[in-house]
C-alpha cells in the first residue's frame, strides 16, 4: 500500500521519494484532540462569519465586492481590542491574542509588529490570521455578537 501511495504522489507532484516518506511519516502521527477541534471550529466558524458579513454588506446593503471582508477585519480588530479604538493603543486582550503567534517572547514582539504594520497583506489574509488566533470560544462569542 505504501509503495503504491508513494508512486502515486511521486507521479503527480514530482517530489523526491525521501520527501514523500517524511510527509507520510508525519501524516500518520496522531494530533492532539484540542488542536483537531480548533482546526475544525476554525473552518466551520470562518464559513459562518464570512457568510454573515457577505449577506449583510453585499446582499442587504449593496456594497461593492470586498467591503464585507474589510468590515469583518475591522470588527475582528474591534472585538480583539475590547471595542476600544486602536488609536488609543492595544488593549491587553489584543496583545494576548496576537501573542499566540508564538511562546517565545522575541518572536511574539516581531509577530506583533509584523501584524500591526502588515499593509502588504490583504484584508482577507489579516482577517484569517486573527480568526486563526482566536480560541473556539472567542470565535463563537464574536459570531453571537455580530450575527
Amino acid at each position: 500500500m505504501d509503495d503504491q501511495l508513494v508512486q502515486s504522489i511521486n507521479r503527480h507532484k514530482k517530489l523526491p521519494i525521501d520527501i514523500i516518506h517524511i510527509i507520510l511519516r508525519y501524516s500518520r502521527q496522531p494530533q492532539p484532540a484540542i488542536l483537531l477541534e480548533d482546526i475544525s471550529t476554525f473552518s466551520k466558524t470562518r464559513t459562518t462569519v464570512t457568510n454573515i458579513y457577505y449577506k449583510k454588506w453585499i446582499i442587504e446593503w449593496q456594497s461593492k465586492e470586498g467591503e464585507d471582508i474589510n468590515w469583518l477585519e475591522n470588527d475582528l480588530i474591534l472585538y480583539a481590542n475590547e471595542y476600544a479604538p486602536t488609536g488609543v493603543g492595544m488593549q491587553p486582550k489584543f496583545k494576548e491574542i496576537l501573542g499566540r503567534f508564538s511562546n517565545i517572547e522575541n518572536i511574539k514582539h516581531i509577530c506583533f509588529n509584523n501584524y500591526a504594520h502588515s499593509n502588504n497583506l490583504t484584508p482577507k489574509t489579516r482577517a484569517n490570521i486573527l480568526w486563526g488566533l482566536f480560541t473556539p470560544v472567542e470565535r463563537e462569542e464574536f459570531i453571537a455578537r455580530c450575527g
